[in-house]
């Protein structure tokens, strides 16, 4: 009887010592598997990406704030245009300077007037009055005129000749009258626009 109940108590030992050591065997590994890193590129890619996530968000709001300002741009201010006027000392503001920063154009020149012009090829000191042609009711008064090389033509009253462009404004018994049209032209001549010069026929 009693080899009975030291064997039974044998046995319960050993089952309370194999629970023990099955409990104590958990806890290890429970131990380890807290210990253990975790695997390489799981978190470094999660961290990477949230550390790309803000600069986006950056880049995307640089876009934005760069529209915005574009948007907020303000009209460029518009060139004054001056003419040639502004610039004369009889008109022009002592104290207005043209020489800033701002860029200013000047107004083009207007085309020159498309006259029919009889002997423009000769220069008008080279051409020579040497008659007038004034009698008859209802004949335009003209003058005739020869050039330096002995080509003569007939100029009438109102009709522009030589290469000075000048006008034949009247002709009269002994003598015509020219007037200027074209500073440029006729500068030679020592006259404004609007002047008159009296050309007198010499008979030789």
């Amino acid at each position: 009887m009693r080899t009975m109940v030291s064997g039974v108590r044998t046995g319960l030992v050993l089952l309370l010592l194999a629970g023990v050591a099955g409990a104590c065997g958990e806890e290890e590994k429970a131990v380890q598997q807290r210990g253990v890193a975790p695997p390489p590129g799981g978190g470094g890619k999660a961290k990477g990406k949230g550390a790309d996530a803000p600069g986006a968000e950056g880049s995307a709001g640089g876009e934005a704030d760069g529209e915005g300002e574009e948007a907020e741009a303000p009209p460029p201010r518009p060139r004054p245009v001056l003419t040639r006027e502004d610039f004369s000392l009889a008109t022009r503001d002592p104290f207005q300077n043209f020489l800033g920063s701002q860029v200013v154009e000047l107004e083009p020149d207007r085309p020159r007037a498309q006259r029919d012009v009889k002997m423009s090829e000769y220069a008008f000191e080279d051409l020579k009055l040497v008659a007038i042609v004034r009698s008859g009711r209802g004949i335009v008064p003209r003058a005739l005129f020869v050039a330096s090389d002995g080509k003569s033509q007939t100029i009438k009253q109102g009709e522009y000749f030589s290469r000075a462009e000048v006008l034949l404004a009247a002709v009269n018994r002994d003598y015509v009258e020219i007037e200027v049209v074209d500073e440029e032209l006729a500068s030679n001549l020592g006259l404004s626009r609007g002047e008159r010069r009296a050309i007198y026929l010499k008979n030789e």
